[in-house]
């Protein structure tokens, strides 16, 4: 099953009516989460990993976090990499892709997480950060055939992240009041439909590049259960 319910309708729970979009990730293998500081990317890309893990049989993950400081709990997992070990992190994960690429016949669900993008391209030279915008270029224009899944988070959506094309071919949920410049660059086909306001944990969703929803994360009422299947998908 890689079908999985994500965020709510925002419109429709103010109405009183629980209804999720769901993400198939057979045709939205990969997501990006944007928002500033205090938007509520993390706590939803905790969650997208939680439920990865514990709906999809014989999933595993691989989290880079440079920020080193959301994943404190699974440290002592040995799919986190943190800071400066980030790009190791990636590079572990390009293997594994490129494994299945030369003739690896696994199959089964993988998802990287790449938590604060920029943050992580400025950190690093400019050969090692064209070197990493390559990696992530390869693994999202091939990575849907071989269900190899990416997770990216930045603040900022800038072009300048990823190589040609890169970006158009991943599904956005966005957290917060973007700037101007931020709605244009996302949603510039639907500006008509991105004047409400949002706060923490509420923002829209934009799927396969057509269709846009106002949305809101749910609730997390068990964090040291999601904590428990996030730290199960390092270890596996």
């Amino acid at each position: 099953m890689t079908k999985l319910n994500i965020v709510l309708d925002k419109r429709l729970s103010e109405k009183g009516v629980i209804f999720y979009h769901s993400i198939d990730f057979n045709k939205t293998p990969h997501i990006m989460t944007v928002g500033a500081s205090g938007s509520g990317k993390s706590y939803l890309n905790k969650l997208i990993v939680a439920k990865c893990i514990l709906k999809v049989q014989n999933s595993k993950a691989i989290i880079l976090d440079f920020k080193a400081d959301d994943y404190k709990f699974a440290r002592e997992t040995p799919r986190l990499f943190e800071f400066n070990k980030a790009k190791e992190g990636l590079e572990l994960a390009y293997k594994e892709f490129s494994d299945r690429l030369q003739g690896n016949t696994d199959r089964s669900f993988r998802l990287k997480l790449i938590e604060e993008l920029g943050s992580m391209l400025t950190y690093y030279e400019k050969k090692e950060s064209e070197a990493i915008k390559s990696m992530i270029g390869n693994m999202i224009f091939m990575g849907r055939s071989l269900n190899y899944h990416l997770l990216i988070s930045t603040q900022r959506p800038d072009s300048s992240l990823f190589n040609a094309g890169v970006r158009d071919s991943i599904s956005t949920i966005a957290l917060g009041n973007l700037s101007k410049e931020g709605k244009h660059m996302l949603f510039s086909g639907f500006s008509e439909l991105t004047d409400e306001r949002h706060g923490q944990g509420s923002g829209f969703l934009l799927l396969e590049g057509s269709k846009l929803h106002s949305i809101k994360v749910p609730l997390i009422t068990n964090v040291k259960k999601l904590e428990r299947y996030i730290r199960l998908g390092l270890e596996r």
